[in-house]
């Protein structure tokens, strides 16, 4: 009598059993592991606290609330991030406690492949597809390391599995149930990673063409309840986010594969590559053992070929397992950009193919099965933990090569780094520019151990473009460099980076701070500021017992200056914390006398008390969510500022004296602001603040605050596309230096004001735009545009403006009316019909995208 298949209850409780005896060393593994994450791990990491951190301190479930929890991954999808939050609320936060949401994925990756594996052959083959899973060196890394792949890799794998089932279902209502855990599930997918879309778009492609060429219509009719769910599960996030995805392509995808020197398509080594990968990817002994199993069952030399309990129920399995194979194989051997984890969800389905190849051995040699997972468990256990004997080393690299992966008990700097930036300045946020990015220290992992300490400190890169060294040096406070134990950097290279180490080393603006030795004989070096831009200092609460507050107490600033060049200014404010924190100023430099000056025009210097920097602060850029801040909300403290003003080059010569209002985020009416008599003469023969280039003896002048760098900036707006690079080159800079990007929130607020009390000066409508824009906030931008468009109704480029913003807004019908006036006054412009070509793409009007779509280009194509 043939013996029955375990039930899938059975297995399910072999399965989980499985799963904790793997998870159970996995977690051995991870606490022996001391090493820091690299630069994606650490930016995922990053993004999992962002998330978890506004879930659980946020009202996310409000509209507004529940865009800003779209907006914090622009990037990357959201659903890894998810179920780290998740752990984090059980565990707290954490790199190590982080990597248990893979272990949520390891079930769901065993379970999923053990379903496929049943439905195609037998629950024998389920169970040892499984097993492979387990035992695969590239799923190990995969799953000890913190990326998105091991999450893609198992919720592909649900993909797969529903999409089979449904493929083979015959009863309506299963199909239509089947179909349905697929559309979700392929939503879910997407929502990891995108790449998910090329291992199940020929699959997809495959039983779609098969119900059209077999007329089954109510297939197809199901298919389309599939995308439609799947299409529900995305739009949240997509809607918002959709149009930073053209970028990655050509960044992940191009760029990465320059960078890292990967064969180009037109060799066979780009063809061979992940080919070659498999003996480290699989192991020789989970490869070479099934494939000889499958030979000889082919050949009829082993039994089992009509058992319907051993191998195959559905004769087309091992077909279909080949077509997702193959037609993964060969997208991702198409991409330029070679990486062995982008590949690993084609895994589990071979590890479904090689459990059949290990079970046609199992009636005649059952032995050859559980001594060929023998072996792989031990292969397994010694490239995880070292024994220090040199036969099982070689043993493990032979069988397993370039699989080892023990872990690193490396010493991290990073807790001490944080610490010690975060002490110096308690009270604010700090950025740490970075002068050398290597996976022990980079600008991700140094903002992420940022986060664990309360969002305090962040890091960037800075230093590769010569030009931007004076502009890194004045607008950041701290910079280290990786070197040598007795230098930073090989001084003698001549390259940006040498040349800011030896102006940090000889300026007397920065000294060395401290150092902290690293493996591999390196040393890491950190340089601070003498003097912040911003200091705060704790008063006795009797100096804000007097009215008003806030208070600026004090105005430093030179006695002549040149216009169309920086000015430095001090600012002191008093005042009690919450007051401070939420205060914004509308600084006016006016001209003393009208009389004297008949044609003069004053400038602005409105900023947020503290540059924005003061916390409690938003968590990242374009959210509300604040951070944590042990701060005394009513204590007194008294905020200096040590910027600088911009006044125009237009400036008329003549004196000028300060006048200022405030106003709290909450409450925009501006109140009077008692300024201190402070005078300053506008001369063009004065001397300018600046020292002369190559001047390293003298300290640098403050550098010109953030809002007023965007407000010069939106200058160039109305000038149109060929300017634009005048815009957004400084921004992104400046993106670097403020990691949260507050400057836009307090350009906002004061143009705002501002444009309400001077509704002629579209200047100050163009600065709102844009700060409107960079937050994303796509329905005061196009309210904002609106108005310039009847304002500047003769300037063709703000109606390009509106009719872009509606595109990113999906509103392609009001974006053609906005772009009609662009159309007429500037019909010669690519760039304008351009986005008459996608609105009419937009609209489904293929024709007439068609036809502008040629215009445009060939507008764009120079003449020969």
């Amino acid at each position: 009598m043939a013996k029955q298949p375990s039930s899938w209850v059975q297995d399910l409780g072999r399965i989980v059993l499985l799963w904790g005896l793997a998870m159970g060393i996995a977690i051995l593994w991870i606490l022996l592991d001391q090493d820091v994450p690299a630069w994606d791990q650490a930016e995922h990491l990053s993004h999992s606290m962002n998330h978890w951190w506004t879930l659980t301190q946020s009202d996310w479930l409000s509209p507004e609330g529940w865009r800003h929890l779209w907006m914090l991954s622009p990037k990357y999808p959201p659903v890894f991030y998810w179920v780290t939050a998740l752990v984090h609320s059980l565990l707290g936060p954490g790199s190590d406690q982080a990597m248990t949401a893979n272990a949520f994925f390891a079930l769901v990756l065993l379970i999923a492949t053990y379903g496929l594996g049943r439905h195609l052959f037998s629950a024998q083959v389920g169970m040892l597809a499984a097993g492979v899973c387990l035992l695969m060196p590239r799923l190990i890394h995969t799953g000890l390391d913190y990326q998105l792949d091991y999450a893609v890799t198992a919720v592909v794998m649900v993909c797969l599995w529903s999409l089979t089932v449904w493929r083979d279902a015959t009863q309506g209502f299963k199909q239509w149930v089947w179909i349905g855990v697929f559309g979700v599930s392929f939503g879910l997918a997407l929502m990891t990673k995108q790449a998910a879309l090329l291992f199940l778009g020929v699959p997809l492609l495959w039983v779609g063409l098969a119900g059209i060429l077999y007329r089954r219509w109510g297939r197809l009719l199901q298919l389309l309840l599939g995308a439609i769910s799947t299409l529900i599960v995305m739009l949240p996030w997509l809607s918002v986010n959709w149009v930073f995805q053209f970028s990655i392509l050509e960044n992940t995808n191009v760029r990465s594969a320059q960078a890292e020197g990967d064969p180009m398509l037109n060799t066979f080594a780009a063809w061979l590559y992940y080919w070659q990968d498999l003996p480290s990817a699989v192991s020789w002994v989970l490869l070479l053992v099934p494939l000889i199993g499958i030979i000889l069952w082919l050949l009829g030399l082993l039994p089992g070929r009509r058992s319907p309990t051993s191998l195959n129920v559905t004769q087309s399995g091992y077909g279909w397992l080949l077509i997702y194979l193959l037609a993964a194989y060969l997208l991702w051997s198409a991409i330029v950009n070679k990486d062995p984890r982008y590949i690993a969800p084609y895994l589990p389905a071979l590890a479904i193919f090689l459990a059949w190849g290990l079970a046609c051995w199992s009636r005649l040699w059952p032995g050859v099965v559980w001594g060929t997972l023998g072996v792989g468990v031990l292969v397994t256990l010694l490239n995880l933990f070292p024994l220090g004997f040199a036969p099982a080393h070689w043993l493990a690299s032979t069988l397993a090569p370039n699989a080892q992966l023990y872990p690193h008990p490396a010493f991290s700097p990073h807790v001490e780094l944080i610490t010690h930036v975060a002490q110096a300045s308690p009270y604010q946020i700090s950025t740490i520019g970075g002068l050398h990015s290597t996976a022990i220290v980079n600008q991700h992992n140094v903002s992420y151990y940022g986060k664990l300490q309360d969002y305090q400190v962040y890091g960037r890169q800075v230093g590769s473009r010569p030009s931007l060294i004076e502009k890194d040096l004045r607008s950041l406070s701290w910079f280290y460099a990786q070197g040598d134990i007795n230098q930073p950097w090989p001084l003698e290279e001549d390259n940006s980076h040498a040349e800011m180490v030896r102006q940090l080393e000889q300026r007397p603006d920065f000294s060395l701070e401290q150092t902290w030795d690293l493996p591999d004989n390196k040393r890491l070096y950190l340089y601070r500021r003498q003097q912040f831009p911003v200091t705060v200092m704790v008063l006795p609460e009797s100096a804000c017992a007097s009215d008003p507050l806030p208070r600026l107490n004090r105005v430093e600033a030179p006695a002549q200056i040149s216009p169309g060049q920086a000015m430095p200014v001090t600012y002191e404010w008093l005042g009690t914390w919450k007051d401070l924190q939420a205060a914004n100023v509308l600084l006016t430099w006016q001209p003393a006398t009208n009389a004297d000056n008949a044609n003069a025009r004053a400038w602005i210097h409105d900023h947020g008390i503290g540059l924005g920097t003061l916390r409690p602060n938003p968590i990242q850029a374009n959210q509300t969510t604040l951070s944590a801040a042990d701060i005394n909300s009513d204590g007194c403290f008294q905020v200096t500022e040590y910027t600088a003003t911009f006044p125009p080059e237009s400036t008329v010569p003549g004196a000028y004296r300060l006048t200022g209002r405030y106003f709290s985020s909450a409450d925009n009416a501006p109140s009077p602001l008692e300024v201190p008599e402070v005078m300053v003469t506008v001369n063009p023969q004065a001397a300018p603040a600046i020292p002369a280039e190559n001047d390293l003896t003298t300290p640098m002048p403050p550098e010109i605050d953030w809002v007023t760098q965007l407000r010069e900036t939106a200058r160039f707006l109305p000038q149109g596309p060929g300017f634009l690079d005048e815009v957004f080159d400084p921004i992104g800079r400046i993106n670097v230096y403020d990691p949260i990007q507050n400057y836009t929130v307090q350009a906002e607020k004061t143009l705002q004001l501002r444009w309400q009390d001077s509704p002629d000066s579209v200047e100050y409508g163009y600065g709102l735009a844009l700060a409107q824009v960079l937050q994303l906030k796509v329905d005061a931008a196009i309210s904002t545009l609106n108005q310039l468009a009847i304002q500047d109704a003769e300037n063709p480029y703000v109606h390009a403006y509106l009719g872009f913003v509606n595109l990113y807004a999906f509103r392609p019908k009001s974006a053609q009316t906005a772009l009609q006036p662009a159309l007429e006054l500037a019909p010669e412009s690519a760039e304008i019909q351009g986005l008459s070509a996608i609105s009419a793409l937009f609209q489904g009007n293929l024709w007439g995208a068609w036809q502008k779509g040629r215009l445009a280009i060939a507008l764009a194509t120079p003449e020969n």
